[in-house]
Order: C-alpha cells, then structure tokens, then sequence
C-alpha cells in the first residue's frame, strides 16, 4: 500500500466493518497537496505575485476584451512530478492560472521550460486583476475519498454516511470530516477529489457541457473531468463566502496539453 494511503486506511478501517471498509479505501485517489512553505520546504510554485509573463503573451482577459482576470497561482510541473497525484499532469513548465474575481471565467496558460518570461510587467488597471503578496507553495502526497453524492459512491448506498460507528449521535460522515480537519482540512490541492460543498466538480462540468443529468451517458462525461487546481481562500483570495475555486479540465484535453478550455467552478455559502 501507498504510503499516502495508510493513516486514512486504518482510520476508516477503525470505523467500518471489512465488507464495506474496503471498498471505500479501494475508491481513495492521491493527490498534491499545496500549502505555504516554510524555510528549507522544497517549493513547486506560488500562489499570488505578477505572472512573469513572456514578451508578447497578453495578460487574461474575461472575454473579447473584458476586464483583466487575476492571477492566483503558479505550478513548477517539473518539481510536482517528484509527487503523485491522479492526473496526468505536464513532466515539465510551468502552469499560470488566472481567474475573474467571481470565478465566472478563469484561463490557465503553461509555459514551455526555459521561457524567457518578463517579471516586472504590471497589472492591467482595468478590471479586478488586483496583485496579491506572493507566498512560495510546498507539496505533500495525501489521500482524498468522494464525498456525499459522488457517482463513485452509488454502490455503496446513501446510507453509507450515516452509519454509526461509535456512540449512538457519531456517524462515518462525522467522524472523516474530523480525520480531515486533523490532516489540515480543506485545502489547495491538485488532482484527486475535490472538495464539495455542493456537487462534484465533475457533475458540475458534465451538466455545464450541456449533458442532462438523467441522459445515460451523465456519468460517463462526468467521469472526464478532473481537478486540475482546487484553491482555497487564503492570502487575502475570497471565493465568495468561505468559498473554493477549482479549475476543472477533461482528461483527453489535459493529455494533449490544451488548456484553452477550462471549467471554473466555485463553490461556497
């Protein structure tokens, strides 16, 4: 077993009898964790700063010359490699993503090694593109499992949550959302199971690309997209209230390196 996978095996191990334990580990994705490093941390990125655009790539905008997006992060895809997630990200680069201020739209551009990138270019004024302190990212590999609702979970049954597993008020929901918050709770992350506070990223990008939630192929085009980028509210970024942005994208398109299609989706009180 994956060592990324232990402490949440044997947690839910201690929770749930082996019939139904084991295939909900069975389900468990890795993904990167980011959070800001401290001093020695090996760094894989940044959230906040100026993009260091190269000469003659324009600064995302929302639309036909709508208002300048901000840029929220930065990826170092070669220093990400050394951790395993379950997407397939780029062996090297660097990923810029940019979003508007209410996660309507969102842009991620990558950047091929050795660009000669300009570091002291502006902001635009126009729009929200607002500048935020840069803060270096560390990586970590963690488990993340569905949650409630997820199409990966139907076997299992809806009841599955509410299972008491102690006392007669302690559910399996409860008792993961504390596992969670030990491990550092919600978080920016890349790859793996997004949080929702709704509905999937997934279901929310297959219904977004207009397939009906009772057509009989809903669960195979949501079963396509994939949580590039999960950012949470941190370093004065507001997602709406107490909110997380996630930058969805579908797998084939991730495979070919197209990045010019992306599916915003934030998620919040």
């Amino acid at each position: 077993m994956h060592d990324w996978m232990l402490d949440f095996a044997e947690y839910v191990r201690e929770l749930l009898p082996e019939e139904i334990a084991e295939p909900f580990i069975a389900l468990a994705r890795p993904a990167v964790r980011l959070s800001l490093a401290e001093e020695g941390e090996t760094v894989v990125g940044r959230l906040g700063g100026l993009p260091r655009l190269p000469e003659g790539v324009p600064w995302p905008c929302a639309g036909d010359g709508g208002p300048a997006m901000q840029f929220l992060a930065e990826l170092d895809c070669a220093a990400l490699a050394a951790y395993e997630s379950d997407i397939g990200l780029p062996a090297e680069g660097t990923l810029l993503f940019f979003a508007t201020w209410d996660g309507e739209a969102a842009h991620v551009i990558l950047l091929p090694p050795g660009a000669s990138r300009v570091p002291e270019r502006e902001a635009p004024v126009s729009g929200e593109a607002g500048v935020f302190t840069e803060v270096p990212f560390a990586a970590e590999t963690v488990a993340t499992w569905p949650t409630r609702g997820h199409d990966d979970l139907v076997k299992l049954g809806d009841e599955f949550w509410d299972r008491v597993v102690g006392e007669p008020w302690e559910v399996f929901a409860d008792m993961l959302a504390e596992f969670a918050e030990a491990e550092g709770g919600r978080a920016h992350q890349v790859g793996g199971y997004s949080d929702a506070l709704h509905s999937p990223i997934e279901a929310a990008a297959a219904y977004a690309a207009g397939v009906n939630l009772k057509d009989p192929g809903f669960a195979a085009e949501a079963s396509q997209w994939v949580n590039l980028l999960q950012l949470d509210e941190d370093n004065g970024m507001i997602f709406g209230d107490g909110g997380i942005l996630i930058f969805g994208i579908r797998r084939d398109r991730l495979a070919s390196r197209d990045f010019s299609q992306i599916f915003p989706y934030v998620q919040g009180h």
